[in-house]
């Protein structure tokens, strides 16, 4: 049991110090001190550009899509969600391709858009399944 213990600590603390930059944004996000936001955007934008940490992209993804924090802005909202996705994100991949399906933050391509959840789909995702019938329809 002691074992166990240390184990699990030793996994917390690992865990703790590679997302220490996603956990300290998270923080600033809901402190509800808005003058701490460009904090968290700035800790996001580093673990994204220097840690390649999907977890952060996928943040500022939705950080840019609501007007919880900011001025939506879709563009940057649909460019962090495609980074989050490229590293494997599969929630972000079903975002990017109902962003190329509407054309929200990006060109419409409903082409790719049929090609992402295709992809989803095979892998088992349920709700790919069910998006790509009404992309297929419509």
């Amino acid at each position: 049991m002691k074992k166990l213990l240390l184990i699990l600590i030793a996994v917390i603390l690992v865990y703790a110090a590679v997302n220490h930059k996603f956990l300290e944004a998270m923080a600033y996000l809901h402190d509800r001190d808005a003058s701490n936001d460009a904090k968290a955007v700035s800790l996001l934008e580093d673990a994204i550009n220097n840690d390649s940490d999907r977890k952060s992209a996928f943040l500022l993804g939705y950080y840019y899509k609501t007007t919880k924090f900011n001025n939506i802005n879709l563009i940057k909202s649909h460019n962090n969600y495609l980074k989050a996705a490229s590293w494997g994100d599969k929630e972000a991949k079903m975002i990017v391709a109902w962003n190329l399906y509407k054309a929200k933050g990006c060109d419409k391509d409903i082409a790719q858009a049929k090609e992402m959840l295709t992809q989803l789909a095979i892998a088992g995702n349920d709700k790919a399944k069910e998006v790509l019938k009404f992309v297929i329809r419509n």
